[in-house]
């Protein structure tokens, strides 16, 4: 009976387990407090916590009850930013309803970058290169006109699922 007991608490906490994980319970941490697979609410709940919620805007692309194709949504949530106490602006993109990918955009590149360095050790050494930083979590830094930099950080996971969408329905 006792052995009956403990089998059934290990198939009920693997059972558990599969379903967390099948329910986008496995995020990656991307930057600072945010993490793939991170609510809109949740994230909304942060920003205003933080004191910068009222500052964003949001943007949402997706389709129209009309449409045929499966539905999906794209949110853009954009506002000012402090990282590694460098000031700058984020990007923050969900895709249906979990984030997918951060992006913060500074004058101030080489100091952030030097702040990344300090925290993580390994950066890449060029633009447009990609290395790991979390458990999957993708980083590039990019430069733009002008002298920006823009610093991203995307779960490829939630990026695949995006692409094999546009892929069988665009």
């Amino acid at each position: 009976m006792r052995r009956n007991l403990s089998k059934l608490y290990l198939l009920l906490f693997v059972g558990l387990s599969i379903a967390l994980s099948a329910c986008g319970a496995d995020g990656t941490r991307l930057v600072g407090p945010f993490q793939s697979y991170q609510t809109i609410a949740d994230t909304r709940e942060m920003l205003a916590k933080a004191g910068v919620g009222g500052t964003w805007k949001e943007e949402t692309q997706g389709t129209t009850s009309t449409d045929r194709r499966p539905p999906y949504e794209i949110v853009y949530m954009v506002g000012p930013f402090k990282l590694s106490g460098i000031e700058g602006r984020l990007r923050l993109t969900f895709y249906n309803g979990r984030l997918m990918e951060a992006q913060f955009s500074t004058l101030k590149g080489q100091e952030f970058m030097s702040a990344l360095r300090a925290e993580n050790g390994r950066m890449p050494e060029k633009p447009a290169s990609e290395i790991v930083t979390d458990v999957r979590t993708k980083f590039r830094f990019d430069t733009e006109p002008g002298g920006t930099t823009r610093f991203t950080w995307y779960d490829p996971k939630l990026e695949n699922e995006w692409n094999k969408w546009v892929a069988e329905h665009s």
